[in-house]
């Protein structure tokens, strides 16, 4: 996709592909999105020419100041509270495994218990093809018909934007959801 996206007119969570079109990349890759600020500055520094041709691999070959670079660079832009972070390798699927994973450790350390634990996806999304993520994504997703968990899915509000437009209605249709978790 990336060769059909017009850089200079990408900003944020926004992509403008060569016609001109306007799109909302649900999957964007980037942290921070396109054209962030940040990111646009960090071209100047030794930082960002130093790992621009290749990406660090910190789980096999971790540079010997990367504990630093986390600290210095991730660490003020973490959200608040953050003790810890984990960096995946730049896929949804990862991030998405990686989170799932992190998260059921803490649960199963924290309450003692590590049997038969369950995670809530959502129907109408797709959050990667590992097995994990496909059990957390719409069943279309998965096109394989991939053997997945038996992992319970929740609707997926169906959000009209611009958000305050819509205040109303989309306040309703969350609510729908969550009573149709409960």
């Amino acid at each position: 996709m990336q060769r059909f996206i017009n850089s200079k007119r990408s900003k944020g969570s926004y992509f403008t592909d060569t016609d001109g079109n306007v799109v909302l990349d649900l999957d964007c890759p980037l942290a921070l999105g396109y054209n962030h600020d940040s990111h646009i500055n960090a071209r100047d520094s030794d930082l960002y020419d130093r790992f621009l041709s290749g990406k660090v691999s910190a789980s096999d070959v971790a540079p010997s100041d990367f504990a630093d670079i986390l600290r210095e660079n991730v660490m003020p832009i973490a959200p608040s509270g953050t003790a810890q972070v984990h960096i995946a390798d730049g896929t949804v699927t990862n991030a998405n495994e990686s989170a799932i994973c992190l998260a059921m450790q803490h649960y199963a350390e924290t309450h003692n218990r590590s049997g038969n634990l369950k995670v809530l996806g959502f129907e109408n999304a797709s959050h990667g093809n590992s097995i994990a993520t496909l059990s957390v994504s719409d069943d279309a997703v998965n096109v394989g018909n991939i053997p997945t968990y038996d992992w319970p899915k929740a609707p997926l509000p169906e959000i009209r934007y611009p958000y305050i437009t819509h205040e109303k209605a989309n306040k309703a249709e969350e609510q729908r959801c969550i009573d149709a978790v409960r």
